[in-house]
């Protein structure tokens, strides 16, 4: 049975009171028992984003000793012990100094040894739980729904800035290969309103944004409605700002122990919803991705598979030269591009 606890009024969090309360059952715990508590009364900052497994493993005890000691304390167990500090963490401002603090508080020199090693796989365990999260938000019936919105589109504007740039670029990259109506909205020389000049109610814009939201990320949304194109916005919450200009919102989780919020989520609903509109374009789409296959090759923009490189050679033209054949121009002409 969960027991509720008094919060002394000097505590900041509630997790103040559940630390408090394991420092004064700790002499009356048995020595397993002791390992766990010491264990998160010297880490506390580990248990948002680590497993009851994991944390066991790093404080030298058994699984099931996690889940005793959090009935010990009256919970009913591991994972309503954990929960307080992932509120914790998600109700504090998302400044990068205090994140930064926090990254350090985790790796310094009471961390331990293993203090780096263990950070990379909290990061992985994190984001494993952010993508199981995003879906279960999301849901596959919705993910499928709002790639269609964005398939239909006569024009689909692509916008993610800072952090999210890398999502907002692979987004249009891809999508470039079968559809040539995308526009990315990244600014060059200034220009970044004029890229979205003549919006308008057959378009789509997919906005990624996530806390701190930045400016230019939710003036473009907002124009994009009064224009009365579709949004669809992948972000991190239903308060965010975006959540009152779009009924198309995609939740991602962003929890994770480094500098900026995890990003990992965000890319992976990119892939998919990339993947879901080609599967959508029909033999237009796969024709198109033929065409551009056949343009970079043109150009050879990939290094040729089974050519190792040879120090001292450095452009493609030192290459030998591969002659094109019979079939390369039956292809050229199948797709109506010239003999070169």
């Amino acid at each position: 049975m969960s027991a509720e606890f008094e919060t002394n009024p000097e505590d900041t969090y509630p997790t103040d009171s559940l630390l408090a309360r394991l420092r004064e059952i700790y002499d009356s715990l048995s020595p397993q028992l002791q390992s766990g508590a010491k264990y998160i009364l010297e880490r506390p900052d580990e248990i948002a984003f680590t497993s009851m497994r994991q944390l066991a493993q790093r404080a030298n005890v058994q699984p099931a000793t996690m889940v005793r000691l959090a009935q010990k304390m009256g919970l009913d167990g591991y994972e309503s012990l954990r929960e307080p500090f992932r509120d914790e963490l998600r109700k504090q401002p998302s400044g990068y100094g205090r994140r930064a603090r926090q990254l350090l508080a985790r790796t310094g020199r009471r961390s331990g040894g293993r203090a780096l090693t263990n950070l990379a796989g909290e990061m992985i365990a994190a984001d494993r739980e952010n993508l199981s999260l995003t879906m279960e938000a999301i849901g596959a019936d919705g993910l499928a729904a709002t790639s269609t919105v964005l398939a239909k589109s006569n024009r689909l504007f692509i916008m993610g800035m800072r952090s999210l740039y890398p999502a907002a670029f692979y987004t249009h990259y891809a999508c470039s290969m079968f559809r040539n109506n995308t526009v990315l909205l990244d600014g060059p020389g200034g220009t970044f309103a004029d890229g979205m000049r003549g919006i308008g109610d057959k378009d789509a814009m997919l906005i990624f944004s996530l806390e701190p939201y930045t400016s230019g990320v939710i003036q473009a949304a907002t124009y994009a409605v009064e224009r009365r194109a579709e949004v669809v916005a992948i972000t991190d919450s239903l308060v965010s700002p975006l959540a009152a200009l779009t009924p198309h919102l995609l939740l991602v989780g962003t929890d994770g122990p480094a500098l900026f919020k995890s990003v990992v989520s965000a890319i992976a609903i990119a892939q998919a919803l990339v993947a879901q509109m080609l599967a959508q374009g029909g033999q237009s789409a796969l024709d198109a991705v033929a065409e551009s296959e056949h343009q970079l090759g043109r150009f050879e923009t990939y290094w040729p598979t089974g050519v190792m490189p040879q120090p001292g050679t450095f452009s493609v033209a030192a290459r030998s030269p591969v002659q094109p054949v019979e079939t390369d121009f039956q292809e050229a002409d199948k797709l109506r591009l010239p003999r070169k």
